[in-house]
């Protein structure tokens, strides 16, 4: 209401006061106040009659103090604000009470939180957000040095040349991350077994600039029978012979660049021999990324393992029988545009900035 009250000039004011009369009947406060139709009525009036000394100046607002300030300016530019600023320059997590620890061991007085989180939030511009780890590789310049020349390298080549290989675990329990829940209801979701207990599915994938190419799922049946955890070398050539090479011989593309990371499974030469083995004879190179890079490069690394694995999620429950034919039917599935786009946002198509993403620049 006190903002309605503010319309009301000084000069309006006046008016509805020199046509007061006490006593006088159609001229006291409350007809005054329907007369007028002024909001807040009769007590409204009252309140100007008691400031007003017969000027239209008398009935001016006055200026407001407000509340006193427990911090200057200068402190809390100096103790918030510069605080704050120091430990993101340090890549360190900060919250308010921190701040407020600084605050009052640097002033030697008590500083309630409230105080600071408000003049963080209005006069600092200070705002909570999450997280995102990184690690000293991710901001050593010499790390990006190796990025951008293994971009370059890559922006020279067709994308439909390029083909990425990467391998992913998958659990045999993976319910959605999120669900519906209605007022009164829990969001609980029933499963076989916790998910640390669930058994451990690993899927290979392959594609090119423009669609998915070859995949393969190792089961925990697999597994056992190889007596072998996770993915090997032996796998690798294995799968390159009977499903990658007969695929990419169907894409009917020369001069093709195979991509990877340096895990012990790739061993390039080891990789070209089976490739020969698969009468392949379009892949002339295998590529090591740089280390620790993957998701920086990678399209499958970077954007598209991770909604992947949400699709695969969204298809719950999982089980060990439907599992595989899910992984492969999700995989196949990818979309051109998705896969542009994972190209793109790791800086390997053409003309795209190779530092675009570098922390701190």
């Amino acid at each position: 209401m006190a903002n309605e009250y503010e319309k009301y000039t000084s000069t309006f004011k006046q008016k509805v006061l020199e046509e007061y009369r006490p006593g006088i009947y159609g001229s006291g406060l409350k007809s005054l106040a329907k007369r007028f139709k002024i909001k807040g009525s009769h007590h409204l009036i009252m309140c100007w009659y008691r400031q007003w000394d017969g000027t239209v100046q008398s009935l001016n607002p006055k200026p407001r103090t407000g509340r006193p300030r427990t911090l200057t300016n200068e402190e809390v530019e100096r103790y918030v604000l510069n605080f704050v600023e120091t430990m993101n320059n340090q890549h360190k997590p900060v919250d308010y009470k921190m701040v407020q620890n600084h605050v009052e061991v640097s002033l030697n007085r008590k500083v309630a939180l409230a105080t600071i989180k408000r003049y963080g939030r209005t006069e600092c511009g200070i705002t909570s957000r999450a997280t995102h780890e990184i690690t000293t590789r991710d901001i050593d310049e010499n790390h990006w040095i190796e990025i951008g020349k293994f971009r370059k390298f890559l922006q020279r080549i067709s994308n439909d040349r390029l083909i990425f290989i990467d391998e992913i675990a998958i659990y045999g329990i993976m319910p959605p991350l999120r669900t519906l829940v209605a007022p009164g209801h829990q969001s609980f979701v029933i499963v076989d077994k916790p998910s640390a207990y669930a058994e451990r599915f690993d899927f290979i994938g392959a594609i090119n600039g423009s669609k998915p190419i070859a995949c393969m799922t190792l089961t925990p049946v697999d597994h056992k029978a190889k007596d072998i955890q996770g993915v090997r070398k032996e796998v690798i050539h294995e799968w390159i012979i009977k499903s990658l090479a007969p695929a990419i011989n169907r894409l009917n593309i020369d001069c093709v660049h195979l991509i990877c990371d340096r895990s012990r499974a790739h061993n390039r030469a080891e990789m070209m021999q089976a490739f020969i083995m698969g009468k392949c004879k379009s892949v002339i190179n295998v590529h090591y990324m740089p280390t620790a890079s993957a998701k920086y490069i990678s399209p499958l690394d970077n954007p598209i393992w991770h909604s992947f694995r949400e699709t695969v999620r969204k298809q719950h429950p999982l089980t060990i029988s439907n599992l595989p034919s899910i992984l492969s039917r999700t995989f196949y599935s990818l979309s051109r545009d998705q896969i542009m786009n994972g190209y793109r946002k790791c800086a390997i198509t053409y003309g795209t900035d190779v530092f675009y993403d570098q922390p701190f620049t």
